[in-house]
């Protein structure tokens, strides 16, 4: 199980030299949440030099999304905010990076464990998938899930039908507000790309990134901006809501059975720097 993390700038981690077996050239990585259980990182890296790996099997499901600079996959040139899943088992083509270009990387269920021109799992599952979110169009998230009182809008990068994982796009319009407290079944991680939110655990701008384990309560949100994250959950995505909070996890169910969801309770989590100390009229 990962720690909770809070909404901790990427300016507050520091750079170690990233793990990526098979590959040549300079990596830096910065470590967002690690699983010492079973490997799963989040990680942004910047590539200080040209990367390139061969082709090969990944160890566990991978992910890539370009922040910035390009990729090329298999002779394709993939920009900024495209993507790139392969699952753990199946063989991916040659991978390049260029020098100075910033990725999220994902590793589920598995090391950075890579078999250089290794052979499919027999167990392996799904297929390589590229994804350009300029293809897709904005879909209203009354489609997907019930509970928020005034929509977002969400481009799915990946979901797996089989256990509802998911990576996607949210977008939130500029004053888009959740007062009530919101806790999940499944994890939630996030990583702002553009635009800032307010809530009970401070502001959370460009680089902002947050991982709950399940369970762990939050909320009282408003967009001061139109606001951008990258969002994984490890299962389908439920909103069990409090209101009447009291102290941090206290208040009356209003959709869930507290005796079958209840809240976590929870320390405060690690505290970004850049952010500030906690201030306990609103944490």
């Amino acid at each position: 199980m990962r720690a909770h993390v809070e909404m901790i700038n990427e300016a507050d981690y520091v750079w170690h030299p990233a793990e990526l077996p098979g590959g040549t050239g300079e990596v830096l990585e910065k470590r967002l949440s690690v699983d010492e259980e079973d490997g799963s990182s989040s990680l942004l890296l910047e590539f200080e030099t040209d990367w390139s790996r061969p082709a090969g099997v990944p160890h566990a499901d991978t992910e890539f999304f370009v922040l910035s600079g390009s990729i090329t996959y298999d002779g394709t040139v993939m920009g900024e905010w495209e993507y790139l899943h392969v699952p753990a088992g199946v063989p991916m083509a040659e991978l390049r990076v260029a020098a100075g270009t910033r990725l999220l990387h994902w590793r589920e269920y598995g090391t950075s464990r890579f078999t250089v021109a290794g052979e499919r799992w027999n167990d392996a599952r799904g297929d390589v998938t590229v994804t350009n979110p300029a293809d897709l169009e904005w879909k209203s998230t009354l489609e997907f899930v019930e509970g928020p009182l005034s929509p977002l809008y969400i481009k799915m990068l990946h979901h797996d039908p089989e256990t509802n994982f998911y990576t996607r796009l949210i977008k939130a319009p500029v004053g888009w507000e959740e007062p009530r407290m919101l806790h999940h079944p499944v994890y939630e991680e996030y990583f702002t790309l553009a635009g800032r939110t307010e809530s009970l655990h401070g502001d959370a701008g460009i680089g902002t990134y947050t991982f709950r384990p399940s369970h762990i309560k939050h909320g009282h949100f408003q967009t001061k901006e139109e606001t951008i994250w990258i969002i994984r959950c490890d299962g389908a995505l439920e909103n069990f809501h409090t209101v009447d909070s009291w102290i941090e996890w206290g208040g009356t169910a209003v959709n869930y059975d507290p005796e079958i969801h209840p809240p976590r309770p929870s320390t405060l989590p690690v505290r970004s720097a850049s952010t500030g100390p906690w201030d306990p009229r609103r944490a």
